[in-house]
Parts: C-alpha cells; structure tokens; sequence
C-alpha cells in the first residue's frame, strides 16, 4: 500500500514538473512570438516608412521628369527654331557676301576702266606735248587735255578778228597731225572773246564773236588738216569764259564719257562670264 502511495506521489510530483516545465517552455514561446511580433511590426513600419519615402521619391522623380520632358520639348522647339533663324541667317550672310564680292568686282572694273581711261588721257597729253612743243598751253583738267591758244596768237592784235592769221597754221597744224593719229578723241573748241567797244555790224557781241573764232577754227582744222567734223563742237564762252586777263581759244581734248561708260559696261559684261 505504501508503494502504491509512494509511486502516485512520484508520479504526481513528476506531472507537476513536466507541466511546469511545459508551461516555462510555453511562455518562452510566447515571448519569442512577442518578440518576432514586435520585430515584425518594427520591419513593417519601417517598410512603410520606406515605401512612403519611395513613393514620395518617385513621385518627385516623375514630377522631374515631366519636366525635363517639357523643357526638352521646349528645346527642341528652341533648336528647330533657331536653325531655321541660323540657317536664314547663313543664306542672308552668303546672300551679302555674294553682294559684296559683285560690288567688288563692279569697283574694280570701274577702277580698271579709269586706270585705262586716264591711261588714255595721259598718252594723249604726251602725243600733243610732243607735237606742240611750246607753241601753246597743254594741260589736263577734269579728265580732259586742254591746249590753251592766246587770242594774239591766232587772230592778230585785233581782238574783234576772226579770221585766222597765216602764221597761226603753223600750231594748229601740228595740232591736226596729233589729232588725226588719235580718231577715237572728241574735240570741242572753245571760243573766250572779251572784246571792247564792238562797232562791227557783223559781230552782235562777245558771245556772237567767240562762236565765231571757234567757228574759224574748226573750219581750219577740217578743210586745211582734214580733221573729221564728226568729232568736232564749237563752244562760245564769251567774255565769261575767260580764264585769264588776255582772251584765248581753247582746244578740249577728251575721250567721250560715253566710250567711258561703254568700257566699264563691255569689263562687268566680261567679269560676268568668267
């Protein structure tokens, strides 16, 4: 009876243990499921912390790139127009320097075209310097050669003459020599006369009278020198046309602006092919 006591005690006692080492087993469990809740719920905040600052983070990214888009739009946009201002600038550019270089090449012919015509003036300056001598005044003004004869010389001591004096043939004929030899050079005599107290019905006055010694002197030149008459022109200056205190007759020597202007048109026609 005893044993059988005994042996409930044990086993009792033994049941009691295993529950009570159950139990401390139990509530570990219990405290690591708390823990690992507790941790679980730490991790899960924190994710969504993380998946808040994400999504805000995205958000802004997209936000970025919206505008990025729309400021690359806009520059593209920029860029389409600015080549197109870029490229009509170019074309406006090559446009004005096609312009200058034309205008240049007009200057040059135009230069070129007065280096040959003073060329020309120059040369025929010689030629009548040669030929004359010192019988007469040979100078160039305003792009023509003037021979200034004395009035003394070509019609005597009387200032109301017009017929040209024998001794006068010798000058004028060295003039016709040089003038037949250059054709291509128009010639415009000009009567100065500044004669005083005009009597001589046939003379109105001093305008009548230097056309008439001009006149004289072209007729010399054509019949007596064989001068063509095509060239010439008689002008009567008068005493208005005087350029000194003794009255003269002026020879004006000038190739025409007309050939001119014909041989700046002929190099432009030239340059414009080459």
């Amino acid at each position: 009876m005893k044993k059988n006591i005994l042996f409930a005690c044990v086993l009792f006692i033994s049941t009691i243990s295993i529950q009570a080492q159950k139990k401390k087993d139990l509530l570990k469990e219990i405290d690591d499921l708390r823990l690992e809740l507790k941790t679980a719920k730490t991790e899960i905040h924190n994710s969504r912390k993380k998946e808040k600052a994400t999504l805000t983070k995205v958000e802004s990214m997209e936000a970025q790139m919206k505008d990025l888009k729309e400021t690359n739009a806009s520059l593209l946009t920029n860029m389409s127009s600015f080549t197109q201002l870029s490229n009509q600038k170019a074309k406006n550019l090559e446009t004005s320097l096609k312009n200058l270089q034309e205008k240049d090449k007009q200057i040059k012919t135009i230069n070129d075209a007065i280096t040959k015509s003073d060329s020309i003036k120059l040369a025929s300056l010689t030629i009548f310097k040669n030929a004359i001598g010192g019988e007469a005044n040979i100078a160039v003004k305003n792009g023509a050669v003037l021979i200034t004869i004395p009035n003394t010389k070509l019609f005597g001591s009387n200032d109301k003459n017009y017929k040209i004096e024998e001794k006068a043939k010798g000058v004028l004929g060295k003039i016709a020599t040089a003038l037949n030899a250059k054709p291509g050079l128009k010639i415009s005599i000009e009567g100065n006369s500044n004669a005083l107290n005009i009597k001589d019905k046939s003379i109105a006055d001093n305008w009548d009278l230097s056309s008439k010694q001009a006149a004289a002197v072209v007729r010399m030149l054509q019949n007596d020198f064989k001068v063509d008459p095509k060239r010439m022109e008689v002008i009567g200056k008068s005493e208005y046309g005087s350029q000194s205190i003794e009255t003269a007759t002026r020879i004006i020597i000038d190739p025409k602006f007309d050939e001119f202007y014909s041989l700046v048109k002929e190099n432009m026609k030239n340059n414009s092919k080459g």
